[in-house]
């Protein structure tokens, strides 16, 4: 089914207006208590049925890619339809490519992530092409695993048709932004815009979320392209048969 911007909540449209302007936006209690429950036991079955085991402290495990989908509470989360809603209403897109989906856990005590941009250094992007969403199972606040970042550093990362001089910004400039945290609670989700800069405080009890990466159908940026050749040639040669069917619209290559 597609997903119909206009059916927003007045709530939920705000969640987009931030998410544009500042690249960071939190929607909160998007999973019941119950419903966390749930995904967090998938989430740590999956773990140590595909061999990273139940965590080592100071270790970020990641899984990807089709091995996660037999895992239903998990796998739900790649297409939730109010999450769908808000993402193709950033993109505006009605059926944006979820080409990355994934799962992170980091095992305390972790020293946290330093200040990157997902955007390329050195390359601008088409604005608003990327989206991804992590939908965390565990509280993360000032004192333990926080997102940090710089509120309107995305665009700076844009390219603009009345600008053909622009540069992107140097890992100096990065480094050197002013970087506000991200708090919420099991359950909730973080939207952010790839080329937000961003970074984690030290993690001192267990961070896990189940994220996915979306993006436009149309054109990129180069490094992009080049990025998911593999990937769109991998989904082109195999059936649909084992795609949760709410997915398939934002799974299928065309």
């Amino acid at each position: 089914m597609a997903m119909n911007p206009n059916t927003l909540s007045q709530d939920d449209k705000q969640v987009v207006n931030v998410a544009k302007r500042d690249g960071i936006a939190i929607l909160p209690d998007l999973l019941t208590p119950a419903e966390v429950d749930l995904v967090r036991q998938d989430f740590d079955q999956l773990h140590i049925d595909l061999g990273k085991g139940p965590g080592t402290p100071g270790v970020r495990d990641s899984l990807s890619g089709d091995k996660l989908l037999p895992y239903r509470h998990v796998a739900v989360l790649f297409s939730h339809p109010r999450l769908m809603a808000v993402v193709c209403a950033i993109l505006g897109e009605e059926h944006p490519w979820a080409w990355q989906l994934k799962t992170n856990r980091y095992t305390p005590e972790h020293v946290g992530v330093r200040r990157h941009t997902d955007g390329v250094v050195g390359e601008l992007s088409p604005p608003f092409a990327r989206q991804s969403m992590a939908v965390f199972l565990d509280d993360i606040d000032a004192e333990s695993g926080a997102l940090t970042y710089v509120p309107g550093s995305h665009k700076w990362h844009f390219a603009d048709p009345g600008d053909p001089d622009k540069l992107s910004p140097t890992q100096e400039q990065i480094d050197a932004g002013d970087y506000v945290p991200a708090t919420l609670r099991a359950g909730s989700v973080v939207l952010r815009v790839p080329e937000v800069w961003h970074a984690v405080v030290p993690i001192h009890r267990l961070r896990r979320y189940v994220t996915t990466s979306y993006m436009i159908r149309g054109s990129l940026s180069t490094a992009m392209e080049e990025r998911i050749i593999a990937e769109r040639e991998r989904r082109a040669a195999h059936s649909l048969d084992h795609v949760p069917d709410r997915l398939r619209p934002y799974y299928a290559v065309t």
